[in-house]
């Protein structure tokens, strides 16, 4: 099954961010995320089979983590062919750095196959680009947009295992973060 590991951003963020890329719609064409589908995704299971839900669940688990703070810094673009591609918010957490990273440990040595082919880059996508009109206008009502962005925090309290069929989606399992553990690992 195509399943992902991620934690779910907060309403009040998700509100916050819908329509900040709407003016780039004049240089681009542009398939908004859905505010409520919006989360920072931790790990990707093209095919997670159904044998290794219960040890990505115990994962998630056993590694001890109290709730922390993850921080919007501001959009960013992932390019594909040196062409934007994909609007993001920038996340910035060491926490968040920390615990995907034993995540990903863990999942190694349990072997459960995972898309690591790129490095971790915490984020929370906005918008994808679909066709891009005119690089230059959509340049500048990006630049316009990163000088105006208002950066904001939440905190992280769950990550979700979720299936995916690539439109829908929808929670398998969650785990809520410890609070006051006395064998908080991260």
């Amino acid at each position: 099954m195509r399943a992902f590991l991620a934690v779910k951003i907060p309403v009040d963020i998700q509100e916050k961010y819908a329509s900040l890329c709407k003016p780039l719609r004049k240089g681009s064409i542009l398939s908004f995320i859905k505010q409520e589908k919006m989360h920072i995704t931790l790990s990707f299971f093209p095919d997670l089979p159904e044998s290794k839900i219960n040890d990505v669940i115990n994962i998630c688990s056993t590694i001890n983590i109290q709730p922390f703070t993850i921080n919007c810094d501001n959009i960013g673009l992932f390019k594909r062919k040196g062409i934007p591609s994909t609007v993001f918010i920038k996340i910035v957490s060491e926490k968040l750095q920390l615990y995907t990273t034993k995540i990903h440990e863990e999942l190694l040595t349990l072997n459960i196959p995972f898309d690591n082919r790129k490095p971790f880059t915490p984020h929370i996508t906005i918008a994808r680009i679909r066709e891009m009109l005119d690089e230059d206008l959509f340049m500048q009502d990006y630049k316009f947009i990163t000088k105006k962005f208002q950066k904001s925090s939440f905190t992280a309290e769950s990550i979700n295992l979720y299936s995916s069929d690539m439109i829908n989606y929808k929670i398998i399992a969650s785990h809520n973060f410890s609070i006051n553990h006395d064998d908080i690992i991260i």
